[in-house]
């Protein structure tokens, strides 16, 4: 096989959402008892540097307004690397409004990349949660529950502060991570209080370490409120800075190659023709749980072992599929029993006449599921460009003809569903020649009577075996990509 540029990277959306959620809110000064400290809500600017391992990306920016009804809260993360000699820049902006005692009422937030753009309008009616998502070609609302205990991404540390900054306070509780639409745990733990640098002085500051789905970061906040700095176990760090220095940016930004090799999992060993690789075992170390790495059809981990400080490593074996299916389903897949793997969505637009039309005319002749999926593989392999640049969406990329590997995913994705193939986007790692190590990428699995992967950024319809699963489900599952990211190391055991 022709050895082919890796045209994939940690989705940078993700990134950004992950930076929204974890470097925003900066809230107010104080009052305080002799037991513990209470920042209170009043209203105030605040400004951040944002870095990633020492490099600086971009800024977040945080305004709290009190009003005599209602709390709003303005947010706004921003990152700027570089391509080519072109910047790209990718901004989320959310516009929250609580009610006095921090409960939701409704929030608008602002996604966009690349210039392209999506919307997203929420508003809270009695314990439902009303989210209206808009792009190109999507325009679409859903209702789930939402119990008066949840806090929200962006405003969290209000509430944290409403409980108290005393040393030895800790507490657990549902967050709704509006990026991603989704719940998941944030546990805290006020770990210390030490003297800390700020603005010149050595202030009085709480350490503050806390949990979030495998990501873990450590908080410095002075008893003003002020979040002085904040450290992520992924590299990512936020500091305190006045407006201008925050937006002010290095000449010539990090660039994409850069944010790969500072990202990247080194390798000790090596692989002997990585893209034609079909049994590979290897010991990957830093993990969270001894089940951080997920079973399948090609993945099996053969043993978990505890390291020291809480963290594993496990020994897996990984194998391509043989070229045919052993009993391909009939074309279109009927009866299957999970709904969600055929659905449309705000990034995967299956339902899209573009989408739909291009989809009949790719499997029109196809006798066979596996055989349509295949055919879906091809082209999206050869008519998109290969190309460093994020999409938020399916049909963005297929009207651009270019992307990286979630694009290329994305799309694959789209079309199949469009095409009545269960497909599932998987988000794990693969080994780049390119970057000497192993690098985060994006593929599908689809259901043609068993579970098939694919990869339509490399046209490969049976993945090669350096292909590691680490997530898989639908766009949420780059959000668990951030547990591994800046920790791991993986060896090469046989091959």
């Amino acid at each position: 096989m022709k050895a082919l540029p890796i045209m994939t990277r940690i989705p940078l959306k993700s990134f950004i959402k992950v930076l929204f959620i974890l470097f925003l809110l900066q809230p107010s000064s104080v009052t305080a008892d002799s037991e513990a400290v209470y920042p209170a809500i009043t209203d105030r600017d605040d400004w951040a540097g944002t870095y990633f391992k020492g490099k600086k990306l971009g800024f977040s920016h945080v305004r709290v307004r009190v009003q005599p009804d209602a709390i709003l809260v303005n947010s706004k993360t921003y990152m700027r690397l570089e391509l080519m000699g072109q910047s790209q820049v990718t901004s989320f902006t959310q516009q929250t409004e609580l009610t006095p005692d921090l409960k939701l009422r409704k929030f608008l937030l602002l996604q966009e990349i690349s210039g392209n753009r999506q919307k997203v309008e929420a508003r809270l009616e009695q314990n439902k949660l009303i989210i209206k998502t808009s792009s190109v070609g999507y325009d679409k609302e859903k209702t789930i529950s939402f119990s008066p205990d949840w806090f929200l991404s962006t405003t969290y540390l209000l509430n944290i502060y409403k409980a108290g900054l005393k040393v030895g306070n800790h507490g657990k509780f549902p967050l709704f991570v509006e990026p991603f639409q989704m719940t998941t745990e944030l546990k805290y733990r006020v770990l210390r209080k030490e003297k800390t640098a700020f603005k010149g002085d050595m202030v009085n500051a709480f350490v503050i370490d806390q949990k979030l789905s495998g990501l873990q970061s450590t908080l410095w906040v002075a008893e003003d409120g002020t979040v002085i700095r904040e450290v992520s176990n992924q590299g990512f760090e936020s500091r305190s800075e006045s407006e201008e220095v925050a937006q002010s940016m290095p000449d010539g930004a990090l660039s994409v190659g850069s944010f790969i090799t500072l990202s990247r999992v080194k390798l000790e060993g090596n692989i002997k023709r990585p893209r034609s690789a079909k049994d590979l075992t290897l010991k990957v170390s830093h993990l969270n749980r001894p089940d951080s790495i997920p079973n399948d059809h090609r993945q099996k981990v053969l043993k978990s072992e505890f390291l020291k400080d809480k963290e594993y490593a496990s020994t897996i074996r990984i194998r391509t599929e043989p070229r045919q299916v052993k009993k391909a389903a009939p074309f279109p897949v009927r009866g299957f029993e999970s709904p969600e793997f055929l659905a449309d969505s705000s990034e995967i637009q299956s339902e899209h006449i573009l989408i739909r039309t291009l989809a009949r005319e790719l499997v029109k002749d196809k006798k066979s599921s596996w055989d349509a999926a295949r055919a879906i593989n091809d082209w999206v392999f050869n008519n998109l460009e290969k190309a460093l640049v994020d999409n938020f969406t399916a049909l963005d990329a297929l009207r651009s003809r270019r992307g990286e590997c979630q694009s290329h995913t994305n799309l694959f994705t789209a079309i199949a569903r469009a095409a009545g193939i269960p497909t599932r986007i998987v988000n794990g790692l693969v080994y780049s020649r390119d970057f000497e190590g192993f690098v985060y990428h994006a593929w599908p699995e689809v259901y043609v009577g068993e579970w098939r992967a694919l990869d339509p950024t490399f046209g490969q319809t049976t993945v090669d075996a350096t292909h590691i699963k680490l997530a898989a489900g639908n766009e949420s599952t780059q959000f668990k990509l951030m547990e591994f990211i800046g920790k791991l190391a993986i060896k090469v055991v046989s091959q």
